[in-house]
């Protein structure tokens, strides 16, 4: 199958396309039935506000109607600023595993940042995603330009899906300025890479483990956070640090978490996630408000 798969996002209105959206969510998450989201919430949502939207290509599965991927979301408020103001919060959005690489992802947050706009009520998106997984970080950060400041401990609480079972729920905020110059320049064909490696950086240490580089184990260490930029680092298989032991996950969450929490504690915000120094992908943070790179938009 090509790369270049044609793909439609469109709006999801019928009772159909709801119960396609329950089995997509489903599959993607291999959620129990208490995790997915109810056909009365789904309807609600969509006749009040809520933007549910479903990806579609002609290869899909029969048993979601072509649907391959999803997002939903609705109007929000801030409770941080006053008077509170109006953001969008986006609450899931996925891919099925078999259709990654795609594209899909992106048209979806596309499609959510187009309709949006056009609409005219907001320009400011949030969502939260898990800290530890480097491909949603990457997409997050580095492809779309969003920046983070808010670190939620264990914030849904336990869960027993496959990919947060064992591990406290913990997430990061993401804040994605839809106009800003900066998420233009993200999503532009213009974009440059800055060369962060070219930079004094301090960097939260890791080492190999065992046999082979494919899992590697935090160092325990606390950041300065005297003005250079820092980087975070993020495994590179959570499937190996699971095949390697449980122990070892919630070893990296406690790490990330002391990391980042500190980071941000300190006026520092994640602006980018990118590879480093050949030794994985890192987030890269910076003091609030400083350019790293003057001549550039970004990051």
């Amino acid at each position: 199958m090509s790369n270049r798969t044609p793909i439609t996002v469109r709006l999801l209105k019928s009772l159909d396309d709801f119960y396609n959206f329950q089995k997509l969510q489903q599959r993607i998450w291999s959620s129990d039935d208490d995790d997915v989201i109810p056909i009365h919430v789904l309807v609600t949502q969509a006749k009040n506000g809520g933007l549910l939207q479903g990806a579609f290509v002609a290869e899909g599965a029969a048993a979601t109607g072509g649907m391959v991927g999803m997002a939903f979301g609705w109007p929000g408020f801030d409770s941080h600023t006053h008077p509170p103001r109006l953001k969008f919060c986006s609450h899931i959005a996925g891919v099925l595993t078999e259709w990654h690489g795609r594209g899909i992802g992106l048209a979806l947050k596309l499609a959510q940042r187009e309709h949006l706009l056009a609409e005219g009520l907001m320009d400011w998106m949030t969502w939260t995603y898990d800290p530890l997984q480097r491909v949603n970080a990457i997409f997050n950060i580095h492809r779309l330009g969003a920046t983070s400041t808010t670190y939620y401990r264990d914030v849904y609480g336990p869960m027993d899906d496959a990919l947060n079972a064992g591990l406290p729920t913990d997430r990061c905020q993401v804040e994605w300025r839809m106009e800003s110059e900066r998420v233009n320049f993200a999503l532009s064909s213009q974009k440059m890479i800055p060369v962060w490696d070219g930079l004094p950086v301090e960097v939260g240490e890791t080492r190999p483990f065992g046999v082979g580089a494919q899992v590697r184990v935090p160092v325990e260490s606390r950041l300065r956070l005297d003005g250079r930029p820092v980087a975070i680092p993020i495994p590179d298989s959570l499937a190996a640090l699971r095949g390697a032991g449980g122990a070892l996950l919630v070893e990296w969450r406690l790490y990330q978490r002391e990391l980042i929490e500190s980071a941000f504690a300190g006026g520092y915000a994640i602006v980018d996630c990118v590879e480093l120094f050949d030794r994985g992908v890192h987030y890269i943070c910076v003091p609030a408000g400083t350019r790293p790179f003057p001549h550039l938009p970004w990051p």
